[in-house]
C-alpha cells in the first residue's frame, strides 16, 4: 500500500509542475437507454434511449487526470475540421486544460459512441479516420509540437498513441529527441503498430494483451521479468509498466521488478479509460522517485477507482487519499 506521506508528495509536486499529453484525442459519446423487448425486424435488441453523454477521450481524457492532479495540462492533439472537434475544445476548456489541437480537413475528429443500457455495453460505433499524417502536413504538426515544448519546457510529456495518425514514427522521434535534451521526463501508453518506435522513454505501459502482440505469444504475468529486461536494453527505456487488469501490474527498472497485486477490491462495472488514469500515476510516481511497490499501489487505486464507475472518469484524488488513510 502507499503511505499518505508518498501520495502527499506526489500532489505537491503535481501542482507545481507544467504537463504536456500528447496523442489521439477522440469524443467518448455514451447513449444510455433500457431494453424491454427484441426487434422484429430482426434478432436485436429495441433500445429506449434515455440520454446521451459526451466527454474527452483517449488523450483529452488524459489531459484531464493529469489536471485532476493539479498539474498545469496542455494537449496537442489531432481533429477534423468540424462541429466535434469544436465540442472537444469546449469540453477541455470548461476543465481549464490548454489545447492545441490540428484541425485536418481530410478526416473526421474521432467520435466512438457507445450505446448502454442497464449497465450493459451493447454496442461501439467509431467514427475516425486511422490515415496517418505525412508529407507537407506531418512536417507542419512536428514543427509546431518541438516548438512549444522548446518554449513551454513542460516537466511531463505523456505520448498517447491509438494508432489514429498523430504519432508518426517520425514525430514519435523528434519528440523524443528533444525532450531528453531538455531533460523532461516522457512516458508513453503504446499500440501495436508503433511499439517499438518509443526509444529511449523514461516510462513504457503497454497492456498485456499488447504486450503479447508485440511478443508474438500470449504471455502469462510469470513470463514478463526476461522480456521486459529485453525491451528495456533494446529500446533504451528506463522503466516497463505492464498492466495486468484485476492482476495489478508488472514493474521493472534498471535496479528492481515487483509485481503489485490490487489491495482494493472493487465492483467492476466498467473497465474504459482506466489506464489513462494508470499512467497518469505511474508518470507522477516516476517524477517524484517513488519506489516501484509504492508506484504500483497507487496506479492500482486510481485504476480502481476508474473501473467502479460507468463510463470515462477521471481520477478523484480525495477518494484515494481517503482509501489510504
Amino acid at each position: 500500500m502507499i503511505s499518505t506521506q508518498a501520495l502527499d508528495t506526489v500532489l505537491k509536486r503535481a501542482g507545481e509542475l507544467k504537463a504536456l499529453v500528447i496523442g489521439d484525442a477522440m469524443l467518448d459519446k455514451y447513449i444510455y437507454g433500457s431494453v424491454d423487448r427484441i426487434s422484429p425486424e430482426a434478432p436485436v435488441p429495441v433500445v429506449t434511449h434515455h440520454r446521451t453523454e459526451v466527454k474527452s477521450g483517449g488523450a483529452a481524457n488524459v489531459a484531464l487526470n493529469l489536471a485532476a492532479w493539479g498539474c498545469h495540462t496542455t494537449l496537442i492533439g489531432l481533429t477534423g475540421k468540424d462541429a466535434n472537434a469544436a465540442l472537444l475544445t469546449s469540453l477541455l476548456e470548461k476543465r481549464g486544460i490548454g489545447h492545441h489541437l490540428y484541425q485536418s480537413e481530410h478526416r473526421p475528429t474521432t467520435v466512438k459512441t457507445r450505446v448502454v443500457a442497464a449497465s450493459h455495453h451493447l454496442l461501439r460505433i467509431d467514427d475516425e479516420s486511422t490515415a496517418y499524417l505525412s508529407g507537407e502536413e506531418e512536417m507542419q504538426v512536428k514543427k509546431h509540437i518541438l516548438d512549444f515544448i522548446q518554449s513551454e519546457k513542460p516537466g511531463l510529456i505523456i505520448l498517447e498513441d491509438y494508432n489514429k495518425g498523430l504519432l508518426t514514427p517520425d514525430i514519435i522521434t523528434g519528440i523524443i529527441g528533444l525532450a531528453k535534451e531538455l531533460g523532461i521526463y516522457t512516458a508513453v501508453d503504446p499500440k501495436e503498430k508503433n511499439y517499438f518506435e518509443f526509444k529511449g522513454v523514461d516510462l513504457f505501459k503497454p497492456n498485456l494483451r499488447e504486450a503479447s502482440q508485440a511478443a508474438h505469444l500470449p504471455l502469462r504475468p510469470d513470463q514478463l521479468s526476461d522480456i521486459c529486461r529485453e525491451w528495456r536494453k533494446a529500446l533504451g527505456i528506463s522503466s516497463i509498466a505492464i498492466t495486468l487488469g484485476a492482476h495489478g501490474l508488472f514493474l521493472q527498472n534498471n535496479s528492481e521488478e515487483t509485481h503489485v497485486l490490487p489491495s482494493r477490491a472493487i465492483d467492476v462495472v466498467d473497465v474504459c479509460g482506466a489506464g489513462d488514469a494508470v499512467i497518469c500515476a505511474l508518470a507522477l510516481s516516476g517524477i517524484c522517485q517513488l519506489d516501484l511497490n509504492q508506484a504500483g499501489a497507487l496506479a492500482n487505486l486510481t485504476g480502481a477507482y476508474v473501473c467502479s464507475h460507468s463510463g470515462v472518469v477521471t481520477v478523484d484524488v480525495k477518494v484515494i487519499h481517503q482509501w489510504i488513510s
